[in-house]
């Protein structure tokens, strides 16, 4: 060996030796929370090993830790380049790329860790959410279910495939799932709201009203967890209205399984029969506003007689959804007791299976009038109480059903006249119909 081979491998010797010693150092830094420090530590270690995917990794999380995604972004994406794979920067890369929604880009590098790391738990639930988030139902509850495979004390996963089994009206397998996810985090108040949510659909009143305390006793001003008490009737005031965020979850939740599920398996018949009802009254060129929209069901039926049909729903998902038909004009994510400022007037307000998250209709149907042209027309459905005793009634179903009297009061109140009624079968719920009132009414 020449004397110039052996300087230069002491000098590479060293080299390395320097490299090891600020990375350390750099390491220990960052632990610390010294994370200028860390950073410049990082960075002098790659000006000699630039492809160093550990101290790329590394050097991404500081960033991260210093609040500049952007740069944790570009460090991640150049480490999981490299080759072989570094799981763990790929794996952050896809963590951060989720967090800015892109739900697609994360998928694929999900899969690509997954190819290299087929037991690595948290992956498969992170995937299972991105696919849940891009409304593949069936995607993300095999990923789940992977996911409890390999990952089986991980409470987050069991809790997600218990949603995901919710989806598709799996109640009894969701309630097995919340239940293990509190038995690995006992104060999981998620989960415990999820628990109480199977179970009330269970029928199982007092274990749901025990969960739904869990979450109170966390989280005192939970609405959504207040609300479900108010429906078994443990609390003595009856709210106006479901929380707006309590739908918007619920809606979210299901929007991928929404059709099937509602429609061929719970016999879902309101758009059609509303539009039976309201048909006569129709004239061409309208404008027609579908209040609560949902995935857009019924919506083809109206569209003939529509110069512009609107949809607006308070779920964000089912927007994408109904949007993903190309049948609306114009869609919007909407709270309907927020303030309406629509850029027109509409000749027809219709609302299939909404009024049931709502007791009191005052301030709806006064929008409804105050949005409507002269002589305009409205038509919508509302679960029947019979009881004639109360305006409405919230059942532990989290729906309201409201009497006929209450309905003629509050239409007469906001200036309209009824124009026809009917009662009907609108869909079945645990088994058993649920009977109906459908109404068009016209603006005075």
């Amino acid at each position: 060996m020449t004397r110039r081979i052996r300087r230069n491998l002491r000098r590479s010797k060293c080299a390395q030796t320097d490299s090891e010693t600020i990375l350390m150092k750099a390491s220990l830094a960052q632990k610390e929370g010294r994370l200028a420090e860390a950073e410049k530590g990082y960075r002098e270690v790659l000006k000699t090993t630039p492809d160093w995917g550990q101290v790329l990794n590394a050097l991404g999380t500081v960033y991260l830790d210093k609040g500049q995604p952007d740069k944790a972004k570009q460090t991640f994406t150049k480490a999981a380049a490299l080759k072989p794979l570094n799981v763990a920067a790929c794996y952050n890369l896809a963590m951060l790329q989720q967090r800015e929604n892109d739900h697609l880009g994360a998928i694929i590098l999900y899969k690509t860790i997954l190819e290299a790391q087929p037991d690595f738990g948290q992956a498969w639930n992170n995937l299972g959410v991105a696919y849940r988030e891009t409304m593949k139902p069936d995607e993300a509850l095999s990923c789940f279910q992977k996911a409890v495979e390999f990952a089986p004390e991980m409470a987050e996963a069991w809790n997600n495939m218990g949603v995901a089994q919710d989806e598709f009206n799996k109640v009894e397998d969701a309630a097995i799932c919340y239940r293990r996810a509190i038995e690995l985090r006992p104060e999981y108040t998620s989960a415990h709201f999820n628990l109480g949510m199977s179970l009330q659909k269970l029928k199982q009143f007092e274990e749901a009203e025990q969960h739904y305390n869990r979450v109170l006793k966390t989280k005192p001003d939970d609405e959504a967890a207040q609300f479900m008490l108010q429906s078994l009737g443990t609390m003595s005031a009856t709210p106006d209205a479901a929380p707006a965020e309590h739908v918007r979850r619920i809606f979210d939740q299901c929007a991928g399984t929404f059709e099937k599920i509602l429609v061929q398996d719970l016999e879902y018949r309101t758009p059609e029969l509303l539009f039976d009802l309201v048909s006569p009254h129709l004239t061409e060129e309208m404008n027609i506003l579908d209040l609560g929209c949902g995935t857009g069901l019924g919506a083809q039926l109206y569209r003939p007689f529509a110069k512009r049909l609107t949809g607006v729903d308070v779920s964000p998902k089912m927007v994408a959804k109904a949007e993903a038909k190309n049948i609306y004009d114009s869609l919007e994510v909407f709270d309907v007791l927020q303030d309406w400022n629509f850029p027109e007037q509409f000749g027809l307000i219709y609302s299939s299976d909404v009024f049931v998250y709502f007791g009191n209709l005052k301030p709806i149907l006064h929008s409804m009038s105050s949005t409507l042209t002269d002589c305009g027309i409205i038509a919508f459905s509302v679960e029947y109480l019979e009881d004639s005793s109360d305006n409405y009634r919230l059942f532990p179903t989290g729906r309201y059903a409201h009497s006929d009297h209450y309905i003629y009061d509050c239409l007469e109140k906001n200036g309209f006249e009824l124009l026809t009624k009917t009662e009907s079968d609108i869909r079945k719920q645990s088994g058993n119909k649920v009977r109906g009132l459908l109404f068009v009414a016209q603006k005075r």
